[in-house]
């Protein structure tokens, strides 16, 4: 499967020209829609989904690229992780590894069901927190784009003053 495409804020601008990311991020910005109702909490997410859901939000609005059609992906994250912490204090109070019998009475060692399961949401976060934005690199982009942007908005001003 191909990588996902990244915004026009977040490219470097070598595959594409200046112009062209300009026109793009301009584009992307529009689709982005509003972002009125990212506090409206879902009722699909449990009591620890909808504290992960707010704490998302409240961290990502900073750098204002979240938009109403986030709040899809935000709600799948948050309820990844309420999931994990629910199979963590599982597999606090159990024993990791149990032993079973097979039908020829042999004793079989096997290990916990949780362990299978947080494995495939760590997956899904991981997959879902690149969306976002929340990996280290991810964000080492955002605030490259964000000091560019200052820099153009900075030479904006200068030369404006200049004239």
């Amino acid at each position: 499967m191909a990588r996902p495409r990244k915004p026009a804020a977040l490219k470097q601008g070598k595959s594409e020209t200046k112009e062209h990311l300009e026109d793009r991020a301009e584009v992307e910005q529009d689709l982005k829609g509003n972002n009125d109702k990212l506090h409206d909490i879902p009722d699909s997410l449990d009591d620890l989904g909808k504290k992960y859901y707010l704490y998302i939000i409240d961290e990502l609005e900073i750098s204002g690229i979240l938009g109403n059609l986030d709040v899809f992906i935000v709600t799948q994250t948050a309820d990844c992780l309420s999931k994990i912490e629910q199979l963590d204090n599982i597999m606090k109070h159990s024993d990791l590894i149990f032993e079973t019998i097979d039908k020829m009475g042999n004793v079989i060692p096997k290990e916990h069901p949780a362990i299978g399961a947080k494995m495939k949401y760590l997956s899904l976060f991981r997959a879902l927190s690149t969306q976002l934005g929340l990996s280290p690199s991810s964000r080492a982009q955002l605030s490259e784009m964000n000091m560019e942007q200052k820099e153009t908005e900075n030479d904006a001003l200068l030369n404006a003053l200049k004239e």
